[in-house]
């Protein structure tokens, strides 16, 4: 499978704005998976979803072992903390809950440093953003830089 989807970005051209300047994000709740893409394309940003059921300790303890293969962590906004946004921090991770649909949990996850989230209802995600909100390409670069500035 992650041949096939390696082969289908080159096909249509995403293998250059995924690894230049994350436009395109491959995640997945399989960390196999993920480690397969890594070790044939390191160069590709990876998102490494984290089951609902899993506690803010154990997203944030195993932030680091996730730094190894992956530039984004994504677990359920329900348990996502400020503990587990600096865990994943400190080991240059971004922080992509899912799925956040309510504006109150939008909010919070904000407020609380999120580098980016899953949602049904961008526009909801956008009126709550209002002038902090960072459209289109821009959004995938500033996110690219910080993450090669963490790990240099």
């Amino acid at each position: 499978m992650e041949d096939k989807l390696l082969a289908l970005m080159d096909e249509f051209h995403l293998l250059n704005p995924a690894r230049d300047r994350w436009q395109v994000l491959i995640q997945s709740f399989s960390e196999t998976s993920l480690r397969q893409i890594d070790s044939a394309a390191p160069e590709l940003p990876l998102v490494q979803l984290v089951s609902g059921s899993a506690t803010s300790g154990e997203v944030r303890a195993g932030a680091a072992e996730v730094a190894t293969y992956a530039e984004g962590l994504g677990p359920s906004h329900s348990d996502v903390d400020a503990g587990v946004i600096e865990g994943a921090h400190q080991s240059c991770l971004a922080v992509h809950p899912y799925t956040v649909n309510d504006v109150d949990d939008t909010v919070r996850l904000i407020e609380i440093g999120v580098d980016g989230m899953f949602t049904n209802f961008p526009d909801k995600l956008n009126d709550v953003l209002g002038d902090r909100a960072v459209h289109g390409k821009r959004a995938a670069v500033l996110a690219k830089r910080a993450h090669d500035v963490c790990v240099a």
